[in-house]
């Protein structure tokens, strides 16, 4: 036998009211939860735009101070850089090496 601590009701009305007592808890309960999420939400973005902020102002004023902030990195502002080298191509051949025999030894 199930033990309630407040048993169904019984009637018709008692449970088309409790139904809609029910639905508004629960549409409560929804917009509660898209409350607190929207707050949460928008602290994050007025954080991260003030996080944002700061890092371009710092930018900004290191720049003015003339401080290479890409230094060593490559990227498109190093193409006007030329690297001058001598390369030759090498090709695998058909022929077994000579060398390989030698060490064997």
């Amino acid at each position: 036998m199930a033990y309630y601590l407040h048993p169904p009701p019984q009637g018709p009305l008692a449970r088309i009211v409790a139904g809609i007592i029910a639905a508004f808890a629960l549409i409560g309960t929804i917009m509660l939860g898209m409350v607190a999420f929207l707050v949460i939400a928008g602290f994050v973005l007025v954080t991260g735009v003030v996080i944002w902020l700061r890092i371009a102002w710092i930018k900004r004023r290191l720049r003015k101070e003339g401080v290479d902030l890409h230094e060593g990195a490559a990227g498109p502002r190093d193409s006007g850089h030329i690297i001058d080298a001598e390369y030759t191509v090498v090709e695998p051949s058909d022929e077994p090496s000579d060398h390989r025999n030698e060490n064997q030894c």
